[in-house]
């Protein structure tokens, strides 16, 4: 082997060397380097795979939030509805029970058919009753100390004018029957059959003017009565009316 073979050989053992060197000082770093940008990986998957977790639940209850908030406001629009029929109900059938003494008239009547008069007596106890059910149900959701004692005033007022007219009935009713009993009775003598139809007659005006007195100033007591229910009826319609926008 002669010097320039030995030089070559020495040449490359140094560069094996130094080839050695570099790598066992680079390689362990590009492995743990490359561990660690896993790892990296591995943890950003598990981070982003946790975060979309979170989202998915968090969506999944923001739409329950959503369905329980819609369906309880539409539980209280529901219960707002129920409280204008049921004013409406009530403004109907108080004005019916009112409305149905107001317009009553003893003109219809005669020795003919005034027995038809305790057909309206029964019809306006029908009408007060039907009045009732409607207060009562209305009551369940307008409870206040106001409305409670406008409706009993109004109510008591109703009570006495249908009290006026059912003392009239009886009155009218009774000078009706007397004067048929009476007809019945000397049905053969024509002079006494005419003083007892005079007779009647002038009952029935002493009767009627009496009733229209007093059923014209217990109207007005009722229509002052009214008049206020009204404005606290339309107050409350215009309260439910903003409740229901701001529900919405």
């Amino acid at each position: 082997m002669n010097i320039q073979q030995l030089f070559y050989n020495f040449l490359t053992i140094v560069f094996s060397l130094i080839v050695f060197y570099r790598f066992k000082s680079y390689w362990p770093k590009y492995f743990e380097t490359k561990g660690a940008n896993q790892a990296t990986k591995e943890d950003i998957g598990e981070i982003t795979e946790i975060v979309e977790t979170i989202k998915s639940d968090l969506l999944h209850q923001n739409e329950l939030l959503k369905a329980q908030l819609s369906f309880k406001n539409q539980h209280r629009l529901n219960l707002k509805t129920a409280e204008r029929e049921a004013i409406f109900d009530f403004n109907k059938r108080i004005s019916a029970w009112l409305f149905s003494l107001i317009r009553f008239t003893f003109s219809v009547y005669n020795l003919d058919n005034y027995k038809e008069l305790k057909i309206m007596s029964g019809e306006f106890s029908k009408r007060q009753y039907e009045c009732d059910l409607a207060e009562a149900h209305l009551v369940l959701f307008m409870y206040d100390k106001k409305f409670l004692e406008l409706k009993r005033d109004l109510t008591i007022c109703i009570i006495e004018l249908e009290g006026i007219v059912e003392t009239a009935i009886h009155k009218i009713y009774g000078a009706y029957s007397k004067c048929e009993f009476n007809l019945e009775m000397d049905h053969d003598d024509i002079k006494k059959r005419t003083e007892h139809r005079d007779l009647l007659y002038k009952e029935l005006k002493t009767l009627t003017d009496a009733y229209r007195t007093d059923s014209i100033e217990k109207y007005k007591q009722v229509h002052a009565q009214e008049v206020k229910m009204t404005q606290l009826i339309n107050k409350r319609l215009k309260q439910l009316e903003d409740d229901e926008k701001s529900i919405s």
